[in-house]
């Protein structure tokens, strides 16, 4: 629904109250910017407070102080990787043994020790970081923790610390990636430097500056702004597209379905003159690949990671996905935990230490990929990761899953299948969490009940108890067989 008030959005369901506009602000915007200056300020509140603005639902920034931005500006000359196995990782092994509860508890037990080649440990999945707290370094202060989230393939929802720093170094990598594209990127005062565009219908909306971003003495510092592309996030129609325009951003961050959109928009008139686009958080299929660049005619960065590992690999030609230059090591294992030879097909494991509070060994991603090594590094090929579905309504319209994984959780699902058949109809397999005071009968309806609001359609739910029954690995929580009319 719409609002022309000035009092944001109406909260799509009573259990989605954490996006509610401006409903948990906490810090004043020195805060949120401890380097930022007067002239930063000021043009953070212009674009927050353009009468076409949406309403924002968050107020946050990027926390870093001087030290950050000189140990940032450090990150810039590691873009080069020898071939082999980098010497940090057995420094990582070593370290986690001594710092990091669940590999000194292996350390007590003689199942692994500080020298213990990292291709002889275990893997770690996704259920091993449901109690957090057992990956996170002893000697590291705690005083900066930030929360991010994340939804996973299973539904359950996974709570990341995460580092003002290792998040602003996402910052300089896309700097890095965008420029190693060819393009252009330097601030521009009277544009966004990069606008985060999503389309659903609840979603954290933001302007913030990007300080880390590297820039020549005297130019400005970028601001960047988290944009619903949903009507519901607008004022008044026309609003979007007003905004979008003004903005005009340098860099355009999205995934497939938002791109699509915003795609539609350029066909409607929407002039937009992107330097780069990048797609996250979802599988790029060629054709939109071919679409952005047919539209903008500018270089498209496909980006491949997890919120609990940061960037991973990325791809600026769909020729495969070049592993980035950071700390990550990536390995190609089979179902039974072996190493898969060059070229031949398994799961992505991760090893990575850019994240302070989250170092990781060997984490297992759930999706595949072949590992090949050639002149621009490593290199994985045929990635297959998450794919988006859109699931149609009774009035003929159409909703991401992205919507359909806010709302599930909201009602505690611990994991979920989502199907709709070819005739439209809807079947809810649930997971419900285990332990929690709801009885998982009525958890699980009401979840059903929120998807029924949703769709405006019928939902019949099974409810099960052991994850097996969701599939092996990583099951597609979503799928539509309803056929979308051209």
């Amino acid at each position: 629904m719409r609002t022309t008030d000035g009092t944001g959005p109406e909260v799509p369901d009573p259990a989605l109250g954490e996006y509610a506009a401006m409903g948990s602000v906490a810090l004043t915007d020195a805060e949120r910017w401890p380097t930022l200056d007067a002239d930063g300020l000021a043009r953070v509140e212009a674009w927050r407070g353009r009468p076409d603005a949406p309403v924002w639902v968050h107020a946050t920034g990027d926390r870093l102080d001087a030290a950050d931005l000189a140990t940032l500006e450090q990150t810039r000359t590691r873009w080069a990787q020898a071939p082999g196995e980098p010497t940090w990782v057995a420094e990582l092994v070593a370290r986690a043994h001594t710092t990091v509860p669940r590999w000194r508890r292996a350390a007590r037990e003689g199942r692994s020790s500080p020298t213990t080649p990292l291709r002889d440990l275990p893997t770690t999945s996704r259920a091993d970081l449901a109690d957090v707290a057992e990956h996170v370094p002893l000697d590291v202060p705690l005083d900066r923790v930030l929360e991010g989230s994340s939804s996973g393939h299973t539904g359950a929802a996974l709570n990341v610390p995460l580092h003002p720093v290792s998040v602003a170094a996402d910052l300089v990598l896309l700097q890095h990636l965008v420029a190693a594209a060819g393009a252009d990127w330097r601030p521009d005062p009277d544009r966004l430097g990069l606008a985060n565009v999503v389309d659903q219908r609840a979603s954290f909306t933001y302007v913030s500056a990007m300080t880390a971003f590297g820039r020549a003495a005297g130019e400005p510092v970028p601001v960047m702004a988290r944009v619903n592309l949903d009507r519901s996030a607008w004022r008044a129609d026309g609003d979007r597209e007003r905004y979008l325009a003004a903005a005009d951003p340098q860099v355009l961050s999205a995934s497939t379905l938002p791109l699509l959109r915003l795609l539609d928009l350029a066909r409607g008139g929407l002039d937009l003159h992107p330097v780069a686009v990048v797609n996250g958080a979802t599988d790029l299929p060629p054709a939109v690949r071919d679409a952005v660049c047919a539209t903008w005619g500018c270089p498209v960065i496909d980006l491949y990671g997890l919120r609990e590992t940061g960037p991973v690999a990325a791809s600026s030609d769909g020729d495969g996905h070049v592993v980035v230059p950071r700390r990550v090591w990536v390995e190609i294992l089979d179902e039974d935990g072996r190493p898969v030879p060059d070229g031949g097909r398994g799961e992505v494991v991760v090893t990575v230490d850019e994240n302070p509070y989250l170092p990781l060994l060997r984490y297992r991603t759930g999706d595949t990929a072949a590992l090949v090594r050639d002149h621009r590094g490593t290199v994985l090929v045929g990635l297959q990761g998450r794919a988006p579905v859109r699931f149609g309504a009774a009035d003929g319209s159409w909703h991401s899953s992205i919507d359909a994984t806010q709302l599930l959780q909201a009602y505690g699902l611990a994991g979920w299948e989502l199907v709709q058949a070819a005739d439209g109809t809807v079947r809810l397999t649930a997971l419900p969490l285990t332990g929690a005071a709801v009885d998982p009968i009525s958890m699980a309806g009401e979840a059903a009940a929120a998807i029924g609001r949703w769709l405006d359609r019928p939902v019949h739910v099974d409810v099960v108890t052991d994850p097996a029954a969701l599939g092996p690995g990583k099951p597609r929580r979503f799928r539509c067989d309803l056929q979308e009319e051209s």
